[in-house]
């Protein structure tokens, strides 16, 4: 049987935890985020990111929240609300067709690449959409051992997992810290084409 995504309940997305231990604002410094940019965060959820990004871009500045279930998408747009500079889509990160290629400044791509049967779509959809120069953040649970057993084997992002995303264009990763609870990675498009 073929893996399929697992869907996050909307308390799992944004609860006291998350908000003490991954504060948006310590997630979003990370990503240099600049006035004008265009954001997609793909998985976005109920939003957790949102308020923070929409502060952070200013008013030239561009959204772009797409997550696969579209009661999550409702919260999410509650939070912006009604913020013209954020565009809801519903869908998968794998494949958005709706943001034209090399439009996004920043990819969130937060707490997602764990619940995704295609993470190579998502890494693939990434690098279409983003500008030379624009960087991916990505994270996913560092799960405890007993927890590591039930979480299925398909959705887990292991070392060897990430490099073989990574490996498939010419990423260049940046410096990033962990933390105990969350894996961390940041991931740049090269502003020149890398020689070989």
């Amino acid at each position: 049987m073929a893996p399929v995504d697992r869907r996050c309940r909307p308390w799992s997305l944004d609860n006291p935890l998350r908000r003490r231990f991954a504060p948006a604002a310590r997630e979003l410094e990370l990503l240099d985020l600049r006035p004008g940019f265009s954001v997609a965060d793909l998985g976005t959820g109920v939003g957790f990111f949102l308020p923070g990004l929409l502060q952070r871009l200013g008013p030239g500045g561009r959204i772009y929240a797409v997550d696969p279930d579209s009661r999550n998408l409702e919260a999410a747009r509650t939070r912006a609300r009604g913020d013209p500079r954020a565009t809801f889509l519903v869908g998968s990160a794998a494949r958005v067709p709706e943001i034209p290629d090399a439009s996004i400044d920043r990819v969130v791509l937060s707490l997602v690449l764990c619940c995704m049967a295609d993470k190579e779509g998502a890494l693939d959809e990434s690098w279409r959409i983003l500008r030379p120069g624009g960087r991916v953040y990505a994270s996913w649970p560092r799960l405890p051992r007993p927890f590591r057993q039930r979480r299925a084997v398909s959705l887990r992002v292991t070392p060897e997992r990430w490099n073989s995303l990574v490996h498939a264009h010419p990423w260049r990763e940046l410096p990033v810290r962990s933390s105990w609870t969350t894996a961390r990675r940041m991931l740049k498009r090269p502003a020149v084409p890398e020689s070989g």
